[in-house]
């Protein structure tokens, strides 16, 4: 797949009009604005809930908190149940930018919807419809700029992109509330939302801009050549044009694979981490250490923070070796810091009860948990696409014209959604139910289990391919 010739003389004849605007910087950056202003506008409207819901909508202050948890269970749920549909749909497009504007037109709707609401009949309903449109888009432009990247600097450099990824998020995370909180009291409601339109705005021009690419082409060097050409009259591998397999079959297929399952798996593992500690860390601080919003602030800093700075490094590494190696390593490192930050503060370890002692260690536990975590970053959608190119070079065409990448892109954000939702209900079930030395032994060794159960066989040194491949 190529240029055509009129595109490859205009690039040749105004830089501006070809070159930049289809190059892979180009598109890397819109793509990051795309994914930073995505999360901004998800987590930004958070801290004006309770004055939408109580002061612009009458909701009761007692039904507040209800409002509120509904509001926000519903963006899990609509991104669960709609990613398939937009990987199938992104997997089809011919171009990913019309795809992309009109996401982005859809987002600019639902965002000015959610902001004009006003107190009157059945508003509040009108605003969780807006909210499911808006949770729509977020997760078609999250599954289609993820894609978009990995078709354009190709799929061996997914350690790298997902780590540039893992750093987006958590920054449009971090930027949304505290951008919302700012100009909601530098100005109020309505100066609010000008911070989520400038950077809309942006968005918009730089997707108008871009211009397409063609899928990288995957490179193979000649060492790997001349063993697959030695390899392939032994063992009878040689690629055969398959029929596309799509609907429920696609997903199955991927599921076979053994590292394709792993992956997911350990990346809802690292999604249930992170919620669970969101859920449990500020009542057992107040529980064990008395400590109030600003220490559990930092101490929730301490757990995702590391993942923020350290997510491109690690993404480097995983190009290089692989993601297995540092997913083992967090997984069987991470179990003795879980138990050590359950025993402090619990009167059953005396050690780590009283006194400074058992601060300190729960300090130190979840940052040192903390930055074993960032391990895991980008572990499912490096194995999701890592599943595709395999299926790809043993069975070409099996996923169609334009390959599957969405679609893989797509399971890596129901996993990531699960363990969001899941971890939430197993930190509190645990802690109401047994305690939280007790949650965290469950958070170690389930992850050590998972390990151990869950790892993939390693491929064929020979052919590379998987075991049920038949080599």
């Amino acid at each position: 797949m190529s240029f055509s010739p009129l595109l490859d003389n205009e690039r040749r004849n105004n830089p501006w009009k070809g070159q930049l605007r289809s190059s892979k910087g180009f598109t890397l950056a819109t793509m990051s604005m795309a994914l930073f202003t995505d999360e901004l506008l998800f987590s930004f409207m958070v801290p004006l809930l309770p004055y939408i819901f109580e002061q612009r909508l009458g909701v009761q202050a007692s039904r507040v908190q209800a409002y509120t948890s509904l509001f926000l269970t519903e963006g899990a749920l609509v991104a669960i149940i709609t990613s398939p549909l937009i990987g199938h749909v992104a997997d089809r497009a011919k171009s990913k930018k019309v795809l992309l504007l009109g996401l982005l037109m859809l987002t600019l709707v639902s965002v000015g919807g959610l902001a004009v609401t006003k107190s009157c009949q059945m508003i509040v309903a009108g605003l969780f419809i807006g909210r499911f449109f808006q949770c729509f888009t977020s997760n078609g432009l999250w599954i289609v700029g993820v894609a978009t990247m990995v078709e354009s600097v190709g799929s061996e450099h997914m350690g790298k992109i997902a780590g540039l990824t893992s750093t987006l998020t958590a920054a449009g995370t971090c930027t949304g509330p505290l951008l919302a909180g700012f100009l909601f009291g530098l100005g109020g409601y309505w100066p609010a939302w000008v911070g989520p339109a400038v950077f809309l705005a942006v968005d918009i021009l730089m997707r108008i801009l871009l211009i397409d690419r063609p899928k990288a082409p995957r490179e193979r060097s000649g060492d790997e050549s001349e063993l697959v050409a030695e390899a392939s009259p032994l063992l009878d591998a040689q690629p055969v044009p398959v029929e596309e397999e799509t609907g429920w079959r696609f997903y199955a297929r991927l599921f076979r694979q053994p590292r394709f399952a792993t992956g997911i798996i350990c990346y809802s593992v690292y999604a249930l981490y992170i919620a669970s500690f969101q859920a449990t860390i500020p009542l057992h601080s107040w529980d064990a250490f008395r400590w109030e919003v600003f220490p559990v602030g930092l101490l929730l800093a301490a757990v995702q923070g590391p993942g923020m700075a350290l997510a491109p490094l690690i993404g480097y590494w995983k190009d290089r070796w692989g993601s297995r190696i540092p997913t083992t390593i967090a997984f069987f490192s991470m179990a003795p810091f879980f138990l050590l930050s359950g025993a402090a503060g619990d009167e059953r370890f005396p050690w780590f009860a009283g006194g400074n002692k058992g601060k300190v260690t729960y300090i130190c536990s979840l940052a040192t948990a903390g930055c074993l975590m960032s391990l895991l970053s980008g572990v499912g959608a490096m194995e999701a696409t890592e599943a595709v190119d395999k299926l790809e070079e043993s069975h070409p065409g099996i996923f169609g014209k334009y390959g599957g990448y969405s679609r893989a892109v797509a399971i890596t954000s129901m996993s990531w959604t699960m363990g969001l939702m899941v971890g939430p209900v197993l930190g509190g079930f645990m802690v109401e139910r047994f305690g939280y030395f007790e949650l965290q032994c469950v958070q170690g060794g389930g992850g050590f289990h998972g390990e151990l159960t869950g790892r993939c066989l390693p491929p064929c040194r020979r052919c590379h391919c998987t075991p049920d491949h038949g080599c």
